[in-house]
């Protein structure tokens, strides 16, 4: 279990680490100038300009998929050594659905290729063939993701509570990666826009912030499983 809870904890690292640097490639069109990041004639400009980025992007998302595919498995074990229940094994599933997705939004990510070439052909092409790219990576892959990970996320902490085999500081801190469920199915409908004309500044603070609380709960229960992996090679030792 030490190797288990080691792996996991690392995995954990990895992708939180991960998710920062996709952040950056995913802001890098803005911060060199191509403002109108809605407009597919910028983007297009941009790929045209840098299409590197879209590959370091696909590179990350792919790592990523890879190190949340073994941080689900790693802690479902961590947390029940023995038999788990359904409830702890549906969590997981939830986890492994995430990791699908950045799996597929990485493969979308480096379609760049064949999206230059359809704007060489034909710019109109281009520029829906980019349209495409984005709702269905974006909006949907993306998306799904997210809300995936959200619910492993709560689906822990709710099981943590339960069982107390997570602190219960990081168990309520899950509270805010959440607030991503009711922005992307609840009434507020944040994710979309739906509401958020009609929303409070504040309200779109706090959705927004949980995306930074996302990773930053990730890392907590990576450090937390590398002290268990730690603590349990320290005993090993001493026996």
């Amino acid at each position: 279990m030490r190797g288990t809870a080691l792996a996991g904890g690392i995995a954990l690292l990895v992708f939180g680490v991960g998710g920062v640097a996709w952040f950056a490639l995913e802001t890098t069109a803005p911060r060199l100038g191509f403002e109108d990041t809605d407009s597919p004639a910028v983007m297009l400009a941009f790929l045209r300009a840098h299409p590197e980025v879209y590959g370091q992007a696909c590179a990350v998302l792919l790592v990523m998929a890879l190190a949340l595919t073994v941080a689900v498995l790693a802690v479902h074990d961590a947390l029940a050594p023995g038999r788990s229940s359904l409830a702890l094994r549906s969590t997981t599933a939830f986890g492994l659905f995430s990791a699908g997705c950045f799996f597929l939004l990485g493969v979308v990510r480096g379609m760049v290729g064949p999206l230059l070439h359809i704007d060489r052909l034909d710019p109109a092409w281009g520029e829906a063939g980019y349209v495409v790219v984005q709702l269905v990576g974006t909006q949907l892959i993306a998306q799904g993701g997210t809300l995936a990970l959200a619910i492993w996320i709560a689906g822990l902490a709710i099981f943590g509570i339960r069982t107390r085999r997570l602190p219960l500081a990081l168990c309520l801190f899950a509270a805010v990666p959440a607030l991503r469920i009711a922005g992307i199915i609840g009434p507020l409908s944040l994710a979309s826009g739906a509401s958020a004309e009609g929303a409070p500044d504040w309200l779109w603070i706090v959705f927004m912030a949980a995306i930074p609380g996302t990773m930053l709960w990730i890392v907590g229960l990576g450090l937390l499983l590398l002290l268990r992996g730690r603590r349990m090679m320290d005993e090993g030792a001493a026996s």
